[in-house]
């Protein structure tokens, strides 16, 4: 279960990785997804290459509370928990980076954004349950 988790986890970083990649590339999103480096000053002068190294790392770990998180929530519909879930973790990501007010960041909240999201947690979330149910924690 362990080694299922910690890939399931690895391929749903890299995809959303990827995906913020290509929507900043495309100007989908007017942030830069490796901005956060300007707010630490040890990594003002680093590769960015080495910038998004951190930012997928951190996502990777992201995803893999997101995904024992949802083995937790078994009982309730997939489809209908990771959206929620994901609506609410995108519009928080987007009130973070934009440190507007929550009504300013509903307003302009990518939606490309809220897909990717979306379908990241939705992926993990639909592999934690089956990933339980075909081997339970406890075996």
């Amino acid at each position: 279960m362990k080694s299922l988790s910690f890939f399931t986890s690895l391929a749903a970083a890299v995809v959303v990785t990827a995906l913020l990649k290509f929507l900043h590339l495309f100007h989908f999103v007017k942030w830069n997804p490796v901005g956060y480096s300007k707010s630490f000053e040890m990594f003002d002068d680093t590769n960015v290459y080495l910038r998004w190294l951190v930012l997928f790392l951190v996502i990777w770990a992201i995803s893999l509370v997101i995904y024992y998180i949802s083995i937790l929530t078994a009982k309730v519909p997939v489809a209908i928990s990771s959206i929620i879930f994901g609506i609410i973790l995108a519009f928080i990501v987007e009130w973070l980076i934009s440190d507007a007010t929550m009504i300013k960041t509903i307003k302009k909240t990518s939606i490309p954004f809220i897909c990717i999201v979306v379908i990241g947690v939705r992926f993990l979330m639909e592999s934690a349950i089956f990933h339980s149910k075909d081997q339970p924690i406890g075996k």
